[in-house]
């Protein structure tokens, strides 16, 4: 992983939404009321977010900064037993060099990277409502 890609938030804003049982691949892998969220307020901060969808691990969203675009894929707590007050975030993109079949070579994308995961923190810091919003290196559960 890209050191310090990686947000770790504690909140109660984002709860079970009704149905999201029905659409989660995982047994308590929640997080729709988060995609929900970023795709309303990430706009607003420069960062387009064209779609989200449940994966079998979690939720995807799909994300583009400038000319730069990437996932952010979202994690809920694996051990919340109800509603969870703890999600991860993390970059889709692991390593800080990139193929690029344009340049015929690796770039570095590491800069791009951690751009875009400090406006998605500055975005949550802003939020009253989220606790706590702690950096990592790597997946925090």
């Amino acid at each position: 992983m890209i050191p310090q890609s990686c947000l770790l938030i504690e909140t109660k804003k984002f709860p079970i939404l009704p149905g999201e049982d029905q659409e989660i691949t995982n047994e308590r892998m929640y997080g729709k009321a988060l995609c929900l969220y970023l795709q309303s307020e990430l706009p607003r901060a420069g960062i387009d977010v064209s779609s989200f969808c449940n994966e079998d691990w979690g939720w995807w969203v799909d994300v583009k900064h400038g000319a730069f675009t990437m996932g952010l894929c979202i994690y809920a707590d694996p051990a919340a037993l109800k509603d969870p007050e703890q999600y991860a975030l993390l970059p889709s993109i692991h390593y800080g060099k990139k193929w690029s079949w344009s340049k015929f070579r690796k770039i570095d994308v590491s800069s791009d990277v951690l751009e875009l995961i400090d406006v998605v923190e500055r975005v949550l810091r802003s939020d009253k409502e989220i606790r706590s919003i702690t950096r990592h290196d790597d997946y925090p559960f």
